[in-house]
């Protein structure tokens, strides 16, 4: 439901928040806050606030619910500070450490700072209330810089309407309050989709050697890091006339092909053709399209299994504990969980596609740099970059989807 709150102290500011009848006066007084711009009054509010309707003062304390409270649809809600310094007849006035404490117990709400404000979130969660302060400082400063900045472009659009310039200007505010809405709108309705997802995971063994095998339908090839290779005898195998370069967000050197290698999945043996890469990658061994497509394998969400349809055999995927989160989820850079896209040829005339490589002083900085040249704006690439762990590849799919 949709409900409006005053601020006489803060200019007199309205601010309609979209809020579950559930939530508690807590949430709501903290979603409000945000939107201030006054640092002092929104620290004054949030140790001294209290809500007032129809001139009385909602009794009960932070916890209350709306619903509890009689509040409803388009109800109108005064948020005013405690003169009195928070009386025990108000119930509502708390100190920083309390808030930070009501935050934590609300899961929707921290996922939503989380995804919004990352800085005041783990303040929140290491209980720093000096860091909480700073950071609330900074959000109600940010949104009050964007709110002068909006008044400014309006002003020179006034005195001027045919001034490009400032059209411009306002066309861009106007874009990018509308992807904030959009965001707080998908934190509100699908906040999973601002979590990690932990990738797919099966155990195989290759050359008798037992591996963790990274599903990826969206890399071409299988491949293989040269460390792996060494490690499972098949380094005299490679073939060098399928030596080459991956290209694709970056380069990577394919040093050559394993023609034909055992992998057993559960109890069965089938044949399996592997591309080596020279640059040592978080994976080991990438099991790609390529070896899906030969095996006629299908990826059952649903059942959380591959289906080796040639064997006739499943592999349940392995769980966040079974790999280890850092494996998981590219946490370490994210180069390893990158496709390849295109099969080699021989003698380095190859047009693959391949994870980045990652290998300058600044990888971040390039990958960045290689997203926003494909008409992504920079905060955009860096949201989906930490979205992604880091692995730009993903960011890539994320920020095209």
């Amino acid at each position: 439901m949709r409900v409006t709150v005053a601020v006489p102290s803060a200019n007199d500011a309205l601010i309609t928040v979209d809020v579950h009848e559930e939530c508690a006066l807590g949430d709501l007084r903290a979603a409000v806050l945000c939107e201030i711009g006054d640092a002092a009054m929104v620290e004054r509010l949030a140790t001294r606030g209290r809500f007032v309707r129809e001139g009385r003062v909602i009794e009960g304390g932070l916890d209350r619910t709306l619903e509890s409270a009689g509040i409803g649809e388009n109800d109108v809600l005064v948020l005013e500070s405690d003169a009195g310094g928070g009386g025990s007849g108000s119930g509502v006035g708390v100190s920083v450490e309390g808030q930070m404490a009501e935050l934590r117990g609300n899961a929707g709400m921290m996922e939503r700072i989380r995804a919004m404000h990352p800085g005041l979130a783990a303040a929140v969660d290491r209980n720093d209330a000096t860091e909480f302060q700073r950071m609330m400082r900074e959000v109600t400063s940010a949104t009050e810089a964007r709110k002068r900045a909006y008044e400014e472009y309006a002003a020179l659009a006034s005195a001027d309407p045919f001034d490009v310039e400032a059209q411009r200007k306002i066309e861009e505010a106007i874009r990018r309050e509308n992807v904030q809405h959009n965001m707080e709108r998908a934190i509100e309705e699908t906040p999973e989709a601002f979590g990690q997802v932990f990738m797919l995971y099966v155990d195989v063994e290759v050359n008798g050697v037992a591996l963790k095998a990274f599903v990826d339908s969206g890399a071409q090839m299988s491949i293989m890091s040269v460390t792996c290779a060494r490690r499972c005898g098949l380094e005299r195998l490679i073939d060098n006339n399928f030596a080459g370069e991956a290209r694709g967000v970056g380069v990577q050197k394919i040093i050559g092909r394993v023609h034909q290698a055992p992998l057993k999945v559960a109890e069965q043996f089938v044949p399996i053709a592997i591309t080596v890469l020279e640059k040592e990658n978080d994976i080991d061994f990438i099991f790609g399209l390529d070896m899906l497509r030969r095996h006629a394998c299908s990826i059952d969400l649903k059942r959380n299994v591959l289906v080796i349809g040639s064997t006739g055999t499943e592999l349940p995927f392995l769980s966040e504990a079974e790999v280890g989160k850092q494996m998981g989820v590219f946490s370490n850079g994210g180069d390893a969980g990158d496709t390849v896209a295109k099969s080699p040829a021989p003698a380095n005339d190859s047009g693959e596609q391949a994870p980045s490589s990652a290998t300058t002083s600044r990888p971040d900085e390039e990958k960045i740099s290689r997203l926003m040249a494909l008409g992504f704006g920079r905060q955009e690439v860096i949201n989906a970059l930490e979205s992604t762990g880091g692995n730009e590849e993903f960011a890539g799919a994320l920020l095209f989807g």
